[in-house]
């Protein structure tokens, strides 16, 4: 309509500069935030591919929004399953075994363990030595009790499914002369802190809370009970309250697990009902 005022009056006005410059600035911005989602997707998935299923890898990078702060993912409140697991004695077991043939050993059993703990909907947060931390319920906030309760019925058969790993395991270790052994497994479900730890050229999705220092201490709860069994699986009473009656249990009793005051009920998994 301006133009065409223009063009009656027999006004000259520059429409092609204004324009142009308008065209490349849409396109710089354009490229700009392509160029900034690319980075981002890039970091999420540098953090969190590795460790989770495509599907959950989608669904962050579709939460995004909610999820990030300034290009990294946010602290969260989570109310979380956490499961710890350690091989039984290992450290006499690495006295025996020449440096090479341990670490082959070793990256067999983690191999292995990280993916049945990924099969059951758990991240692996951490190794240390020949132990293993995973989560369940990370990195994307529960909404109801009952997805906090999936969330730990999850962990449970993911114990149960270490059991049976490790006799696959065993007797893969069997045949090539390697020797045999039996873990420990502590889970307890509660309130954690995740969040990403570390410095700008190493960081690391964790989780850290009394939730966290509980499993740890289930798994290493009296190494001699149940020593006899090839997976021994301690809960909390927060975890068995999440599962209902779908594993059979045995109750060990109310103790102070080391580092804490209060008494918790610990409870022994023995199998599916």
């Amino acid at each position: 309509m301006i133009t065409y005022f223009a063009f009656l009056k027999a006004y000259w006005i520059p429409l092609v500069p204004p324009a142009m410059s308008w065209l490349v600035s849409a396109a710089i911005v354009t490229a700009s935030m392509s160029n900034l989602e690319k980075k981002q997707r890039a970091f999420l998935m540098q953090l969190f591919s590795q460790y989770v299923s495509s599907e959950v890898a989608d669904s962050i990078w579709q939460q995004r929004e909610e999820f990030l702060n300034d290009g990294r993912p946010r602290p969260q409140k989570l109310t979380v399953t956490v499961l710890f697991s350690d091989l039984k004695g290992f450290t006499s077991l690495s006295e025996e075994l020449d440096p090479n043939l341990l670490v082959d050993w070793l990256n067999t059993y983690l191999e292995s363990m990280t993916k049945v703990v990924m099969d059951h909907g758990g991240v692996v947060d951490d190794y240390f030595g020949d132990g293993i931390k995973a989560n369940f319920g990370v990195p994307l906030l529960r909404n109801t009790q009952d997805e906090i309760n999936q969330d730990a019925v999850n962990a449970v058969n993911c114990a149960l499914a270490m059991d049976k790993e490790i006799c696959r395991v065993n007797n893969l270790w069997q045949k090539q002369n390697f020797p045999n052994t039996g873990i420990r497994i502590g889970i307890f479900t509660g309130t954690v802190i995740a969040a990403v730890l570390g410095s700008t050229r190493r960081l690391k999705y964790t989780t850290i809370g009394d939730a966290v220092n509980i499993a740890a201490r289930l798994e290493s709860y009296n190494k001699d009970y149940d020593r006899e069994s090839l997976c021994r699986i301690l809960i909390g009473e927060s975890t068995y309250s999440c599962i209902g009656e779908q594993f059979k249990t045995d109750i060990v009793g109310k103790e102070t697990l080391k580092g804490k005051k209060q008494k918790i009920t610990i409870y022994h998994i023995i199998g599916k009902m």
